[in-house]
């Protein structure tokens, strides 16, 4: 027996026809297009929400970027190794010449610095967008320890 000849043999059981009725069929196809587009603006919210921020690509936005991140003030020092020059002991292993950044970030009172990073990088645009992916990061995690202890949920200690 074919699947239609079972589909038929199942809907003429029942009692019921192969065809429903028009005002049927006006109510449903509405139904069915109003559903696929609830699904579609569904999709892009979630989409957009979701987006990850576009990495810093030049250093006028990374200033800009590092403005809004760090609004009491911040700090960064780039240092240009050459091939050759002696590195720290804490730099990373690399065949070419490595960029080092140091940034700092700072508190309401003047001059006390909150946070003090140094990441390394074969070129400068990418030393700052490292820079600012680790801002990033630490407002996220800011946020995630601020939920936690509005809902006293830490179960670690301080």
């Amino acid at each position: 027996m074919t699947v239609s000849g079972a589909g038929l043999l199942i809907a003429s059981y029942r009692g019921g026809s192969t065809y429903a009725p028009l005002y049927e069929t006006f109510v449903i196809v509405p139904l069915i297009v109003l559903m696929a587009i609830a699904t579609v603006l569904i999709a892009l919210h979630l989409r957009k929400r979701h987006r990850r921020p576009k990495p810093v690509s030049d250093q006028w936005q990374a200033l800009a970027v590092m403005g809004e991140l760090c609004p009491h003030g911040w700090q960064a020092q780039i240092t240009l190794y050459g091939w050759g020059a002696p590195v720290p002991a804490d730099a990373p292993q690399s065949r070419t010449p490595l960029v080092e950044l140091e940034w700092k970030q700072f508190d309401e009172e003047p001059g006390r610095v909150v946070v003090a990073r140094r990441v390394w990088s074969p070129t400068i645009g990418q030393a700052l967008a490292l820079m600012v992916e680790d801002r990033r990061t630490d407002m996220a995690l800011e946020e995630i320890e601020q939920a936690a202890s509005e809902d006293d949920d830490v179960w670690w200690g301080d």
